[in-house]
C-alpha cells in the first residue's frame, strides 16, 4: 500500500495552528479572499509534498491546468513539460500555506466550479504518495 498522510482540513485550522506570523497573516488572507473571487469552491489539506504533487498531476488530468504561474518544474509529478517561466489559463488553482513539518504543511485547493471541487473530494480516498512510493 502507498503511503498516505494527507488530512481533510479548513482555512480555520490553520489559522489556529499557528503556522504562520502574525504579521503576514492579514496580507495572506487578504490574497486567499482575491481568489475566492474567481475560484470559490476550495479543498484545504494538510499533504505531505508528494501527495501535493500526486493530486496536482491529479487535478491536471481532470480539470486542465492549473490557472497562474507553473510550478510543474520542480513537481514529482509533472503534468506540465514546459520547464521555461510561463502561466496558464485554468478553472482550478492551488496555494500552499504553511509548511508545518518536514515536507507536510497546509495547501488549499480551488476551483471556479463546484462539480470540480466535489470530484476532488470524491476522489481524497484514492489521493496518496503516488507510484514513487510502492509498499
Amino acid at each position: 500500500m502507498t503511503p498516505r498522510t494527507l488530512v481533510l482540513s479548513s482555512i480555520d485550522r490553520y489559522l489556529a495552528s499557528g503556522a504562520d506570523l502574525l504579521e503576514g497573516l492579514n496580507a495572506e488572507v487578504c490574497e486567499r479572499d482575491s481568489r475566492l473571487l474567481r475560484f470559490p469552491y476550495t479543498v484545504m489539506l494538510e499533504v505531505a509534498y508528494p501527495e501535493l504533487d500526486f493530486i496536482n498531476r491529479w487535478c491536471w488530468r481532470h480539470f486542465g491546468p492549473l490557472d497562474g504561474e507553473c510550478t510543474q518544474k520542480c513537481s514529482e509529478y509533472r503534468a506540465c513539460a514546459d520547464e521555461t517561466p510561463h502561466h496558464h489559463a485554468g478553472r482550478w488553482t492551488s496555494y500552499w500555506f504553511a509548511k508545518t513539518d518536514y515536507d507536510f504543511g497546509f495547501n488549499e485547493w480551488y476551483f471556479s466550479e463546484k462539480t470540480d471541487r466535489d470530484l476532488l473530494l470524491a476522489n481524497l480516498p484514492e489521493m496518496n504518495w503516488g507510484e514513487h512510493y510502492p509498499k
